[in-house]
């Protein structure tokens, strides 16, 4: 893909509202599989997308995959709508561009109260996307590498920064 399509993809998220957005090679991207730890022990989300502890090696596959895509565009919020909505606005361009495989991961902020919370299938399949973390990614070591900086949330209320990231071939 050239370079003024990348660039396009950049300026497309910094004009729907991102706080930032550049480029990556999938060399820049920090996996390390022990988010699948953090998901299955201390973590109350329970989403769609989530990894569970019968479905760890599927986890591993996931990240696998993940590392078979050569760049993408990484994309900073302060919204987790606006995060996903950037994201999926991304990963649709990238698609009807000839990227076929573009792919973007997100968490899910579609629904005022999520389906799985009441043991039901996901209402909005087509929208939901796993976060960077449920693909075995190290978001904090990720964005420093990147150059941004990344604080863990010390109290409800802090500002909280939401990373998501398209990825394409």
């Amino acid at each position: 893909m050239n370079e003024s399509f990348k660039n396009e993809l950049v300026k497309t998220a910094l004009d729907m509202g991102a706080a930032d957005a550049k480029l990556f090679h999938i060399d820049d991207i920090a996996f390390d599989e022990r988010t699948l730890l953090k998901c299955l022990f201390g973590c109350t989300g329970g989403m769609h997308y989530c990894p569970e502890l019968r479905d760890a090696s599927s986890f591993i596959a996931y990240s696998d995959l993940i590392k078979k895509y050569k760049w993408g565009v990484i994309i900073r919020t302060d919204d987790l709508e606006k995060g996903q909505e950037i994201t999926l606005a991304l990963e649709s361009k990238a698609f009807f561009a000839g990227c076929y495989f573009a792919f973007g991961a997100t968490e899910c902020a579609v629904c005022e109260k999520c389906s799985h919370e009441e043991g039901k299938p996901c209402v909005n399949k087509r929208k939901q996307r796993p976060p960077l973390y449920a693909l075995g990614i190290d978001v904090y070591k990720t964005v420093r590498q990147l150059g941004w900086e990344l604080a863990v949330v010390q109290k409800k209320g802090d500002p909280v920064a939401n990373i998501t990231a398209v990825f394409v071939e």
